[in-house]
């Protein structure tokens, strides 16, 4: 193999959850190139939809992006609905022209699928054209386009385990999910006076995602106090920009909650919590286990085929999590289980032990690893 320029083509996109992960292997990848790779340089090309956070999170990064007038199936009964449902055959077609002509121009060495809708007509052009595609799965419960193209992929990377068993006829490899820009945790101390708490008074940290989460909310709002009366503890809250106002409201200026609509500086977040409560997204969850948290997970229940449940039960099967279904908040089970676990510190220093261990710091490393492998094998 001569020396030369690597080309990567990457789809994914829609959510957070399938960009980061695409946009940690092309980092990777850039540095593997640099150090130790028989090619001269990589270049990079992004699939993804051409409305989605893709637009802003890859050309940020500074990769190139192609975007695809592709939409996912609505399930709305709504008008709206009724109209990109209308329009998906057309939408459809055009994206398949689209990227099957930038694909044929960019002529990759290698596909790498990480998920969403947005994902699968690039990733099937690439298999059409005898591009090696590899896929990597975020979830316990495998996106549509992994159990689609899983069989036909050189390599599936998986997050969880228990996604194995819905992908029979696949090569599977279990290296976790790969990320950006994890940092170490920082001292308590520090992060208590970041956010104005008290260092030595255990902290809940609840987080709904950056969009906060109504149901989650609804619930503390009516709660929270009765929790800290009963617990002794304080709550670092990031409410979502939409319900910051409803929550400070209710709450008011109660020196034990700390409420914010959005919080960038996370590392510190994570290192004054004891215990999480959280959605169950791949990447909340993967993030939580690098800082080996606890966690209560509450699954968002309109997620794309229940995959937030499979992944807290996943959290929970291996003792990192307790798993509470949102329609179970109003029952009162909430505080015996919160109660159960602050107020047992082994079990609190258990269930940490368990999210620490499922940690994978060398995913993207290892993921990097084996693309690097399968390109020196099909050039």
């Amino acid at each position: 193999m001569t020396s030369s320029t690597l080309r990567i083509a990457l789809a994914g996109g829609g959510t957070g959850g399938h960009i980061i992960p695409a946009l940690a292997i092309a980092e990777e990848l850039q540095r593997y190139i640099a150090k130790e790779s028989v090619f001269s340089s990589v270049d990079f090309l992004f699939y993804g939809s051409d409305y989605g956070m893709e637009n802003k999170l890859i050309p940020e990064a500074g990769f190139k992006l192609v975007t695809l007038p592709i939409r996912g199936l609505s399930r709305s009964l709504s008008l709206a609905g009724f109209k990109q449902n209308l329009m998906l055959p057309g939408r459809m077609l055009l994206s398949v022209r689209k990227a099957n002509k930038s694909l044929l121009a960019f002529n990759p060495h290698i596909m790498v699928g990480t998920g969403g809708y947005a994902s699968a007509v690039p990733v099937r052009q690439a298999l059409r054209n005898n591009i090696p595609v590899v896929l990597q799965e975020q979830n316990s419960y495998p996106g549509m386009v992994t159990r689609l193209f899983a069989a036909k992929a050189k390599q599936v990377f998986l997050t969880y385990e228990d996604a194995n068993k819905h992908l029979k006829h696949a090569q599977t490899m279990l290296t976790g999910n790969p990320t950006r820009h994890l940092s170490d945790s920082i001292s308590r101390d520090e992060a208590a006076q970041f956010f104005g708490l008290n260092s030595e008074v255990p902290t809940m940290f609840i987080m709904g995602g950056s969009q906060g989460a109504r149901a989650i909310n609804h619930h503390f709002v009516k709660k929270a106090s009765l929790y800290l009366e009963k617990l002794g503890m304080q709550i670092l809250w990031q409410t979502g920009k939409a319900d910051f106002e409803f929550c400070q409201k209710h709450v008011g200026s109660n020196p034990r909650i700390k409420l914010m609509p959005f919080i960038k500086e996370m590392d510190k977040a994570y290192s004054i919590a004891n215990l999480m409560v959280c959605r169950a997204g791949a990447m909340s969850l993967t993030e939580i286990n690098h800082y080996g948290l606890p966690s209560i997970l509450i699954p968002l229940p309109s997620a794309a085929a229940n995959h937030q449940e499979f992944n807290a039960r996943s959290q929970e099967k291996a003792g990192a999590a307790r798993v509470v279904l949102e329609d179970q908040l109003g029952e009162g089970a909430f505080l015996p289980l919160l109660t159960d676990i602050f107020t047992n510190r082994d079990r609190l220093t258990e269930m940490a032990k368990a999210s620490a261990g499922l940690s994978k710091p060398k995913a993207t490393q290892a993921i990097c690893d084996t693309i690097m492998r399968i390109v020196s094998t099909c050039a």
